[in-house]
């Protein structure tokens, strides 16, 4: 039976439905936020309109630390053991690449939009006066970046990453001299160490293809993990719109002059988004130019769908799926 026009159309509905339900999500969210804030809601409203969103972004938190181990685990144990080494070794160089490009591209926008100029914070030292404020600078970071590589405790690397803060105290005197010092302290941070935990699953991977078939139950129950995961995942994705439209209606809700944040956070959105845009449109299609030597915008078209959704919502997890998707349908 031949194919009627109307079924191209509602196959193409069926496969982006989540996306177009997404965008309506952010236009109720936009109108029931903007429609609210007449009536002034209390605190305790915005906290029950909000806490929706809260959970949606909890449940989608929780999924990422498995998800990531098990695929990792799986994947570089399937692997042969005399590819595993190159095949880390240009995936570590594609990662660096990439995160170094991004990071010139972000200076670049700087430079160019310069996000919160004109913000001053000046203080008339009329008496002596004493201010301490925290700093994390550049050399901590990438300092704190090999620490977490490695980390002493694989438990504490589910919940907790190495941050190294300088505590700058500032004394003004009526002589109106300053006087500065500094204090590094190296703390732990709450979140999830991402970095060293990648590279623990990267090496019991590895560890475990070398072991063959005294390692099966290990594998079999990772390999059952990520399935397991990535299912729970899908089911939360679902809920994707009702979270969308409750975090941007609270976040509406929450701001008491909507003109001076747009006006102190406009340039800033202006350039992230600019960015972003050059970084997934320009520098990540050249680079799979260069080193696959595939067209491109077939990659561009297949991926878009995972970066509209992710787009969306501050997270990566939500991704992860159409991601792995994505990886069958271009490789």
């Amino acid at each position: 039976m031949s194919e009627t026009p109307r079924q191209p159309a509602l196959s193409c509905l069926r496969t982006n439905a989540l996306l177009l339900f997404v965008l309506v999500g952010i236009g109720l969210g936009l109108g029931l936020g903007f429609g609210l804030r007449k009536h002034k809601p209390s605190e305790d409203a915005i906290l029950w309109i909000g806490l929706p969103g809260e959970v949606y972004m909890r449940l989608l938190k929780m999924t990422i630390l498995p998800l990531i181990v098990s695929t990792i685990i799986t994947g570089t144990a399937s692997i042969d053991p005399k590819s595993n080494g190159r095949i880390t070794s240009i995936t570590f160089a594609y990662v660096l690449i990439i995160n170094a490009f991004g990071a010139l591209l972000g200076i670049i926008m700087y430079f160019i939009f310069t996000p919160g100029e004109g913000i001053t914070n000046d203080i008339s030292p009329d008496r002596t006066v004493s201010v301490t404020t925290t700093k994390v600078e550049t050399s901590d970071m990438f300092a704190d970046m090999i620490r977490n590589l490695f980390p002493e405790n694989v438990v504490t690397a589910c919940f907790q990453k190495t941050q190294t803060i300088t505590y700058i105290t500032k004394t003004t005197t009526d002589l109106n001299v300053t006087t500065t010092t500094k204090r590094k302290e190296i703390t732990n941070a709450a979140g999830v160490n991402i970095l060293g935990l990648i590279v623990v699953s990267t090496l019991f991977g590895i560890a475990a293809s070398k072991l063959g078939n005294m390692v099966k139950p290990f594998l079999d129950f990772f390999y059952a993990v990520s399935h397991l995961v990535i299912i729970a995942l899908n089911w939360i994705i679902m809920l994707t719109p009702i979270g969308v439209t409750s975090l941007i209606a609270s976040a509406i809700l929450k701001v008491s002059n909507l003109e001076t944040v747009f006006n102190s956070l406009g340039m800033y959105v202006l350039a992230l988004s600019v960015g972003m845009g050059l970084h997934l449109l320009g520098v990540i299609p050249l680079l799979y130019f260069l080193f696959t030597r595939k067209n491109p915008l077939y990659y561009i078209a297949v991926s878009l769908r995972a970066w509209m959704t992710v787009f969306a919502v501050a997270s990566s997890a939500i991704g992860m799926p159409e991601l792995l998707l994505n990886i069958e349908k271009i490789f």
